[in-house]
């Protein structure tokens, strides 16, 4: 994020609501309560939209354009990317301080190298192959901003980028449909596909264009809005229910759903910056952990699976306690020990190339 005057501290604080999300589901999917924690993806893809297509729009005549956008995500994206796959394929690998699970990235590491790796799970996961499978979500962000910035320089009008977002939303659906009729019981299929979760880009995309031509759009038809969404989400959440397959609510429509209450939610904060509801997610140690949510999200998943088993095993050999008390314990240790390491990994890694950022030209949103 850039300049003191146009920087919104909620935005930081929604990025921490994400990734506690999907810390939680991930570290603590035991309990019931945190099924829905995967939908955290789905928070950090409508925040992605929303700002990179504000800083596309708002330099897309400048000089350089295209440059200064690629090297600025080139530096806040690879350089910790890069570094847990030279930790995690190589250094492990050379110390000897290798498993099973690595043993699959390390076949197939080519794909996560050149960011395409949730194409290589969609067809190849094994069971017992999870380490790095999170990683999945980065593959489809960069894989779709390959894109975005030389569409908007080629149109430039918000209005008409507007209507192929739109299209490109409906053919996201269209193809999640399409994938979940002929692989009824292989829901994977539209789990990873980059053309088939890039709902929150769209809307968080969609946001940022009809601020630009439209900014009283939402507002002046929430009620409509805020009914559609909330009808479908009913509609579809009873045949959820009633179908012989637990998945068909968000292999049609549910993704598309969720991502337009999350982009609701976006919209009141950029609109309404000094609201209530702006100051519950201008809360400082949220702000704090959306400012290190990249290093969280990186670093949490392969910790708790190098650790998580090892803390259970111990609290209950060696203070005889219950297999569940154990198993809590350790997800907290766990998380605590990737929250530590994000930090560490901010201020003496991160920051470096984000302070190089400094030499692109800077957008006012972030």
């Amino acid at each position: 994020l850039t300049t003191k005057k146009s920087y919104i501290p909620a935005l930081d604080g929604l990025r921490g609501i994400a990734i506690l999300f999907v810390v939680l589901y991930h570290n603590f999917g035991y309990i019931k309560q945190t099924q829905f924690g995967w939908l955290g993806v789905d928070l950090f893809f409508v925040l992605s939209g929303f700002l990179i297509t504000s800083i596309l729009l708002q330099t897309v005549h400048t000089k350089g354009y295209l440059k200064n956008f690629y090297m600025r995500r080139v530096l806040r994206i690879f350089p910790l990317y890069f570094l847990c796959l030279f930790i995690f394929l190589i250094v492990f690998r050379a110390f000897g301080w290798y498993s099973s699970q690595l043993q699959y990235y390390h076949e197939n590491q080519w794909w996560l190298w050149s960011y395409l790796q949730n194409w290589l799970y969609a067809f190849t996961l094994k069971d017992g192959s999870a380490m790095l499978v999170h990683l999945w979500s980065l593959g489809v962000e960069e894989q779709f901003y390959l894109l975005w910035p030389i569409i908007i320089l080629l149109v430039r009008k918000p209005r008409i980028l507007f209507y192929i977002m739109t299209a490109l939303l409906l053919l996201v659906i269209a193809a999640r449909c399409i994938l979940w009729l002929y692989h009824f019981q292989d829901f994977n299929y539209t789990l990873v596909y980059t053309f088939t979760r890039i709902d929150g880009i769209c809307i968080g995309s969609m946001i940022a264009l009809l601020l630009n031509f439209k900014p009283d759009f939402i507002e002046k038809n929430l009620a409509i809005i805020v009914i559609t969404l909330a009808g479908l989400n009913f509609l579809f959440y009873f045949l959820n229910e009633n179908a012989s397959n637990s998945y068909p609510y968000f292999a049609f429509i549910g993704f598309t759903t969720f991502c337009g209450m999350f982009g609701l939610l976006l919209h009141e904060l950029v609109k309404h910056r000094n609201s209530k509801l702006s100051k519950v997610f201008s809360f400082k140690p949220l702000i704090f952990i959306g400012r290190i949510s990249y290093g969280f999200y990186i670093y949490h998943w392969p910790i708790y699976m190098m650790t998580h088993t090892q803390l259970s095993e111990y609290c209950i050999n060696n203070f005889n306690w219950s297999k569940g008390i154990s198993g809590f314990i350790a997800s907290v240790i766990s998380t605590l020990l990737a929250l530590l390491v994000a930090v560490i990994s901010y201020y003496s890694f991160e920051n470096y190339f984000l302070r190089l950022k400094s030499r692109f030209r800077k957008s006012v949103i972030a």
